[in-house]
């Protein structure tokens, strides 16, 4: 009877993925549980068993945390953005239902959440009723990142098909050991992709994706794909999906380092270069391009391409392209040769 179970988690797990997928392209749009369901092909009360299974939240919680993270991030990285504005684009029907419900999950208003954790404020630290912003990988690690260099470039990816394994848990916590389920994903996506005579580097590449701000959401709540870029789209089986990835605009940050001080190059990323970079994060998902298993390191080192999804400020009769070529600080390091194509270097 075991491989029955085992099966029929496989089928939940496939379904409830392309759901996820659905839900955060159409995070703006109301999402009912009887549309939800239809969409699925199931009905309202099994969705909501499986859904809450699979997760460990409802539905109606994970899309409540899903557009509220979103609007965080909005307000957090977004000059131009207001509330109002911020409240339409993540799918909440009035300003004042999303007022009360920012406010009780983060403890603070929208407006006072922008005043003091914005990333071009001086003051970026709240006190959250849920603890969410004391847990992230931000409030890691105060001191020491500021007098790391940054190998820095602006790229563009291209559109591409990725299978993958989901999973929870940001790739780059404080120690190897913490890491070990990420890997054990990885390693399952590896497997599978080699099974299925889908590895062929350099064409293909291993990559993580966390599809939430990392500054906004905890640990726990962290979605995560461990996959690999295919050259043509499959069939979705079991835990095992497949999706189109849009691609765009990246700043996309080398890193070759163990995993504590990976953390602080990635912490000085998001505090001192991006606000000051001419770009803002588009809150879209983060790209983590593997380079390398770090498990066969001697000290556990990362060599991974940690990409941010970017955009151009705004700045009236200022050369941008010359300002991104001079954000390009330092020249990569002529020791870690380029292992894959995901990314395209753009031309100022």
């Amino acid at each position: 009877m075991r491989p029955i179970n085992v099966n029929l988690r496989q089928e939940h797990t496939a379904v409830i993925n392309k759901l996820i997928e659905y839900i955060d392209e159409h995070i703006e749009k109301p999402l009912e549980l009887k549309d939800l369901s239809e969409k699925a092909l199931v009905s309202p009360y099994h969705l909501h068993r499986v859904f809450k299974s699979i997760t460990g939240e409802t539905i109606h919680a994970y899309v409540n945390r899903i557009r509220l993270e979103k609007a965080a991030s909005k307000l957090k990285h977004s000059e131009t953005i207001d509330v109002s504005e911020t409240s339409r684009q993540c799918g909440f029907s009035s300003v004042s239902i999303f007022s009360r419900s920012f406010r009780n999950h983060f403890g603070v208003s929208a407006t006072e959440y922008r005043k003091m954790y914005s990333i071009n404020s001086k003051s970026r630290k709240i006190n959250s009723k849920n603890n969410q912003l004391q847990s992230t990988w931000l409030a890691y690690n105060k001191g020491g990142a500021n007098d790391l260099e940054l190998d820095i470039t602006i790229k563009r990816m291209r559109p591409c098909y990725i299978a993958y394994i989901r999973t929870n848990g940001r790739v780059l916590e404080k120690t190897f050991e913490e890491n070990r389920n990420h890997l054990e994903t990885m390693g399952a996506i590896f497997d599978w992709a080699r099974q299925h005579s889908l590895w062929n580097p350099p064409l293909t590449s291993l990559l993580s994706i966390e599809y939430q701000d990392p500054s906004v959401s905890g640990n726990k709540y962290m979605r995560v794909d461990c996959g690999l870029t295919l050259l043509k789209p499959i069939d979705s089986t079991g835990e095992v999906g497949c999706r189109l990835f849009a691609g765009g605009q990246y700043a996309v940050l080398r890193i070759f380092d163990t995993t504590m001080h990976a953390r602080e190059r990635v912490k000085q990323f998001w505090e001192d270069w991006l606000p000051n970079s001419g770009f803002y994060y588009t809150s879209q998902p983060v790209i983590i391009l593997h380079q390398n298993n770090p498990s066969w390191e001697p000290s556990y080192r990362y060599f991974v391409d940690y990409a941010v999804p970017i955009s151009p400020k705004q700045y009236p009769g200022k050369n941008l392209s010359h300002y991104r070529e001079e954000m390009r600080t330092p020249p990569p390091r002529p020791d870690l040769p380029r292992l894959t194509q995901l990314f395209e270097e753009e031309r100022p």
